[in-house]
């Protein structure tokens, strides 16, 4: 097989289909050639039908991959999704954040307030609502805000199921709405 730089102009789906078509004609051309020369007499023809087969293999993987572009361009979707990220569940769609962070964007929205404490006493008051969930909670909670891991992901690695870790997270962020948003001074 010749190496030849051709200029295929812009990488539309049309060039792709048309680049597609081209390469299974290649394709095929090389599969009658390496039909024509079996059976194989001498170690000469054996290797000629091995860079043919070669050849012929590269051909159907940029076939594979033009495959793939097109199915991107025709769906505006990566190949493989069940799901466009549109119709991801609320936790796929999820941005991960800093865990610093946490405190100071859910605590102190409305700064206006003078009584508003500082975010050093937020946080204080943030460890102490954590410190009142159950274990579980406090793991799921921490690994779905903290570490910004999936639900599923949490599941596998707790070894619950997926609804279980959602339950979780949900009376977890009950707690420590509940506990965080009125200020409670522990002594002890």
């Amino acid at each position: 097989m010749s190496n030849r730089i051709t200029n295929l102009g812009a990488a539309t789906l049309e060039s792709y289909v048309e680049t597609r078509r081209n390469l299974l004609r290649q394709a095929d051309e090389l599969t009658v050639r390496i039909k024509r020369m079996e059976p194989v007499r001498t170690m000469d023809e054996l290797n000629a039908l091995l860079d043919l087969d070669r050849d012929r293999r590269l051909v159907m993987e940029m076939v594979a991959s033009c495959s793939y572009v097109i199915e991107w361009l025709e769906t505006g979707r990566r190949p493989g999704n069940r799901r466009g990220i549109e119709r991801r569940a609320g936790y796929q769609r999820e941005v991960p954040t800093d865990p610093a962070s946490l405190p100071s964007a859910s605590l102190w929205e409305e700064a206006a307030e003078p009584d508003r404490p500082t975010d050093e006493a937020g946080r204080f008051r943030l460890d102490a609502a954590l410190r009142g969930l159950t274990e579980r909670e406090r793991s799921c909670y921490t690994l779905a805000h903290g570490e910004c891991f999936s639900f599923t992901e949490i599941a596998a690695m707790l070894n619950i199921s997926k609804s279980s870790v959602g339950t979780y997270i949900v009376r977890a962020q009950r707690k420590v709405d509940g506990n965080v948003g009125s200020p409670h001074f522990l002594v002890g």
